[in-house]
């Protein structure tokens, strides 16, 4: 049986012998801790001057971390006099595992880099992708982040996020709105256009160009469908959406045009025996 002494005889000569390659280790990570952080911090504010996208710069700095920490790790390997190759040897038998029980997980990765380089959305933008539908807050190596309109947060991976259509509401700096009103057959045609031009002429944040375009779309059952088509700055879309039907309302009840609405009419006949 090995005896205490032992034990501690064999410590105190493996410490005698290692004790400055051992200090010198310490005294680089504790180095590489505070020169990591500061060209990182360094990084960041360079990138954020030159307009760098916010996601690319996450990803630059993850990049960085991992490249410095593994130029760090061979240094203090070198100083305890650890072989290189023999190191080299098992980092490439651990990522081999790891890339085989995470193939996912780096396909998701590898979809995070596209996203980055090729920008097909970037934080703040309004998208709908595999069904899912919101504001983009965060772009992460392995998923990405939406907040719905009802503050949901939705995790999507990055393949879908590849593989997927992606329909993006926000990236460029108009969209159009479509409306749609109805009226009577009875109506004066002219006066109904001539109301709905006015009405879209005087909110401003319909645009001039393209002009609002005003039409009759459709011949219902009990009355006439027009659809009016406004361009808006994108920022203003939803609040014209939602405002331009109270104002057609109120144009159309202030000009007596007849909005329709379904009836029903019963009729009551008498029977022969003279019951209802």
């Amino acid at each position: 049986m090995v005896s205490f002494a032992t034990i501690w005889d064999t410590f105190y000569k493996f410490f005698e012998k290692n004790l400055w390659p051992l200090v010198l280790s310490i005294s680089v990570i504790i180095i590489a801790l505070v020169l990591i952080k500061l060209i990182c911090t360094i990084m960041n504010k360079l990138l954020t001057k030159g307009g760098v996208d916010g996601t690319a710069i996450s990803f630059y700095l993850a990049v960085t971390k991992l490249i410095l920490w593994v130029v760090t790790i061979f240094i203090v390997a070198s100083i305890l006099s650890i072989s290189t190759s023999s190191l080299l040897v098992g980092f490439s038998s651990i990522a081999l595992a790891v890339a085989l029980a995470l193939k996912d997980s780096l396909a998701n990765l590898a979809n995070g880099i596209i996203i980055i380089f090729n920008k097909p959305f970037r934080r703040g933008d309004h998208i709908e992708v595999d069904g899912a539908e919101g504001k983009i807050i965060n772009i992460k190596l392995l998923t990405s982040e939406i907040i719905s309109a009802d503050n949901k947060r939705i995790i999507v991976p990055n393949s879908k996020m590849v593989n997927c259509t992606i329909t993006n509401f926000t990236s460029l700096p108009t969209r159009r709105v479509t409306l749609s009103f109805t009226v009577s057959y009875e109506s004066d045609l002219d006066k109904v256009e001539y109301i709905l031009n006015e009405v879209a002429k005087n909110d401003k944040r319909v645009l001039s160009k393209p002009k609002p375009k005003i039409f009759l779309a459709n011949h219902g059952e009990s009355s006439l469908e027009y659809s009016v088509r406004l361009w808006v700055n994108t920022g203003d879309y939803w609040d014209v959406y939602y405002d331009m039907p109270r104002k057609v309302f109120d144009a159309f009840k202030e000009n007596n045009i007849s909005i329709p609405f379904n009836q029903l009419d019963v009729h009551i006949c008498d029977d022969k025996d003279g019951d209802k």
